[in-house]
Order: C-alpha cells, then structure tokens, then sequence
C-alpha cells in the first residue's frame, strides 16, 4: 500500500512540475522582448490571446507577469 501510494505522489508531483514548465515555455514564447512581460504589442499577431490581456492583467499595470499568465491558466482551465 505504501508502494502505491509513494507512485502516486510522484506521479501527480511529476504532473504539477511538467503543467507548470509548460505554462513558462508558453509564457517565454510570447515574451518576445524577454523582459519578463507580455504586453499588446507582443501579442498582437495572436488576437485570440490579446482579447484576453485585460483578463490576464490584474493588476492593471498594462503588462501581464508571469504569475498573472499563470494564475489566470490555471483558474481557468480547471
């Protein structure tokens, strides 16, 4: 039973860290000046993505961090 249970921790351990690096490649791929933001100008050529920058962009600042990406991904993909 403790075998089992060791596998599955790992495994949803496993699962997290891969959600999350997938989240920072994506975040890295439209950050295109690699200043640590995205802005509109960045995402321009993808109007599906800019239609959602207000969504993204919580603290009104007029870029989206990457803890901003992520939360609202992550909230709204569960």
């Amino acid at each position: 039973m403790k075998s089992i249970l060791v596998i599955f921790t790992v495994l949803l351990v496993t699962s997290f860290s891969a959600m999350a690096l997938d989240v920072k490649q994506r975040f890295d791929h439209l950050d295109s000046n690699k200043d640590g933001y995205l802005t509109k100008n960045e995402l321009d050529a993808q109007p599906q993505l800019l239609k959602q920058f207000q969504r993204w962009d919580t603290d009104q600042d007029n870029r989206v961090s990457l803890v901003e990406f992520k939360n609202f991904l992550t909230i709204n993909l569960h």
